[in-house]
Order: C-alpha cells, then sequence, then structure tokens
C-alpha cells in the first residue's frame, strides 16, 4: 500500500504528433540519435557494412519514417533534417571496424539542397562511405541529383540505390544513376524463397548489377528461407534482423546460420578457387585500395596497363570469361579484378585460368562428350 506521504508516480509524457517531434527535433538536434544495422558478406560470412538509421527520442513516440514524411512536405525542413542526422552520422565513419563501409540515406530531393551535399562534402575524404538514394521520390531534376552524386563519387564515396522495386522505374533507375550497390525492396525479400517469380526477378537484378560491376543487397531478411534463397542466388550482400539487429554500437552477429547454409550451397559457384594474389606490376590500386589499372605482362618482361575489370567472389566462371571476352582486343587477356563489397580488390583472375576451368566444368557437365 503507497504511504499517503509518497507522491504518485508521474504518467508517462504522452507521444507527440510527427509534426510536433519534428519541431521538438529542429529546436534540439540532440533529440535525434542513431543506430547502425549490419550489411553482412553472405560468401565469406562476416559483417561488410553498416547501415546508419536515424533514431528520434524514445519519449517523442514517433518513428523515423514518419518524421522524415512530414518534413518533406517543406523543402527548406527536409534539408534541415537530412543536415541534423548526417552531422549525428559523421563521427561514425572516423571509428568504423577495419575493412568495413558505412551507408548514409539521403532522399534524392534533399540531396540537391546545397546543405545536404556541402554537408557530405564536408566530410573530406569520403572513402568508406556509402551514399543510399531512394529509387522513388526524385525531383524533376535529374540531372541535378546525377551531378550531385558525381561530386560525391569524386569524394570517395560509393553510391547505392535504396529500395529498388518499389516503384516502377526501378531498373531504368539503376541504369541512370550505375551505382555500387543496389538495394533490393524489403517487400520484395518478404516473398524470397516462396514466389518463384520473386526468385527470377532477383536473379535478373543480379545479372544487371554483374554487368555494372555492382553489388546486390537484400534488405529486411527475416526467415532462414530468405536467407537460404539469397545464398542459392549467389546474393552477396543481406541485412535484417536475421543477420543482426539495429544497435548503438558496432554489432557484431552471430553468423554461424550463413556459414552453415554456405556449406550446403553448390560446390565450386564463383571466382574463389581462382583468385590468385596480384604481383608487384599486376595492379595499380588508389590510396584506398580500389583498383586503377591492371597489368599484363609483354614479351619483352615489361607490363602493358588496362581499364579494370572488376568481378565480385560470387561470379560465376563462365558469366566472367563471357564478360572477359566481350572486352576490346587489346584489353581482351588482361586480367580481372575481384573486389570487395567497398570497393578494395581482393586478388586477380587470369583469363587462361578462367578458361581452363570453364572447359573443366563444361566437360564434366551431364551428356558431355
Amino acid at each position: 500500500m503507497t504511504p499517503a506521504s509518497a507522491a504518485p508516480p508521474s504518467p508517462a509524457p504522452a507521444p507527440v504528433s510527427a509534426s510536433g517531434a519534428l519541431a521538438a527535433v529542429l529546436a534540439r538536434p540532440d533529440l535525434l540519435g542513431c543506430a547502425v544495422q549490419p550489411l553482412v558478406d553472405l560468401e565469406r560470412a562476416v559483417v561488410a557494412g553498416y547501415e546508419v538509421l536515424a533514431r528520434p527520442a524514445p519519449h517523442l513516440g514517433v518513428g523515423p519514417a514518419p518524421l522524415f514524411a512530414v518534413a518533406a512536405q517543406e523543402p527548406c525542413l527536409l534539408e534541415t533534417l537530412h543536415v541534423l542526422a548526417l552531422r549525428t552520422a559523421r563521427p561514425l565513419l572516423a571509428g568504423l571496424p577495419p575493412n568495413t563501409f558505412l551507408t548514409v540515406n539521403v532522399d534524392a530531393r534533399a540531396l540537391v539542397a546545397p546543405g545536404v551535399l556541402a554537408e557530405l562534402l564536408a566530410w573530406g575524404d569520403l572513402g568508406g562511405l556509402v551514399v543510399e538514394v531512394l529509387e522513388e521520390r526524385w525531383p524533376d531534376d535529374h540531372g541535378a541529383v546525377i551531378a550531385a552524386l558525381d561530386a560525391l563519387r569524386a569524394a570517395g564515396a560509393l553510391v547505392a540505390l535504396d529500395d529498388v522495386g518499389a516503384a516502377w522505374a526501378g531498373l531504368s533507375r539503376v541504369l541512370e544513376v550505375r551505382p555500387s550497390f543496389v538495394k533490393l525492396d524489403r517487400h520484395l525479400v518478404a516473398r524470397l524463397g516462396v514466389d518463384p517469380a520473386v526468385e527470377a526477378t532477383v536473379r535478373a537484378v543480379g545479372d544487371m548489377a554483374d554487368t555494372l560491376d555492382a553489388w546486390v543487397c537484400l534488405e529486411g531478411v527475416e526467415t532462414r528461407d530468405q536467407l537460404a534463397a539469397a545464398t542459392r542466388l549467389g546474393v552477396p550482400l543481406a541485412q535484417g534482423y536475421l543477420l543482426g539487429r539495429p544497435a548503438t554500437a558496432w554489432p557484431q552477429p552471430d553468423l554461424a546460420v550463413v556459414r552453415e547454409l554456405r556449406r550446403s550451397a553448390e560446390p565450386g559457384a564463383g571466382l574463389a578457387g581462382l583468385v590468385r594474389a596480384p604481383g608487384a606490376d599486376d595492379l595499380e590500386v588508389d590510396d584506398r585500395g580500389r583498383p586503377v589499372s591492371v597489368g599484363a605482362p609483354l614479351p619483352d618482361g615489361l607490363a602493358s596497363r588496362h581499364p579494370v575489370t572488376a568481378l565480385g567472389l560470387r561470379t560465376a566462371p563462365h558469366e566472367a570469361l563471357t564478360r572477359a571476352m566481350a572486352r576490346p582486343a587489346r584489353d581482351r587477356f588482361a586480367p580481372l579484378v575481384v573486389t570487395a563489397a567497398d570497393g578494395r580488390a581482393v586478388g586477380l583472375v587470369h583469363v587462361d585460368v578462367l578458361a581452363a576451368a570453364v572447359a573443366t566444368a563444361a566437360a564434366a557437365a551431364p551428356g558431355a562428350g
């Protein structure tokens, strides 16, 4: 029984409206925090990167989606809220765990605002940063968005196209942006493993991404069946509650389920067994470890320089060989470069080794000979 002298407990503060929460955050930027969620490399069963997720203070009772939706009604409010969110995320880039990247979400309508682009460029060297742009809700001036993305690329950032599949413009937007990452909409992923048409869609997007030297990432992976389908289809990256929930520190999830599914996947798929470490003159990289050119030996012992053809580790050998043979004659037999998700070079695949592997696989196929 409560003593008469004890004060009654204070009622919990009532949630405010989204517009009220926005006003509170703009008045007190410390009410906008952030969490990070891991993106997992399904081939290596390691954390490849982290996505920054805005988190309004819990007592406001409003999630980030309604907050940004209200801000989007006024361009100046959307710009201001994005700048605040980016300033909250900025210290994370310097503290990234080794060999990982950091992704930040930016509405395309905010990206063309001078304050948002200026904030990102003020970070300096953007190596290790991935800027995610939503596939839908672009402003009419697409050229301004592409120009802003080009400025971020020049500063070292990579570009991701987010929520691909959420709108009709999806594939044409991929071709327009030429991103380094294609993130498939979670509503599409929710039907993965149960709808063959969805699997065909993921496979088609993967083929397009391979041609663009981009990585596919599945968002919202929450079930083992979805993860098993992703592994079977050779999807390189995934994120979702099954692989790690958002946290304020750098979460290191238990990826035993990924390793188990990888062991049960078709053996010999991809380029893993064909990759070789580059020699001193074989590969030129920039200060971020991203490939600039490859060398091919000449009869006089020197090496000629060639443009980079970059591939993911899960690329099928026959697809890699097709890519190699489609190059101009001068470059056709230059080594191919295998890269990690953050664009770093991890090794080379020589065309003669690749051709031998494809021929061996063809000879061993049922009905061969």
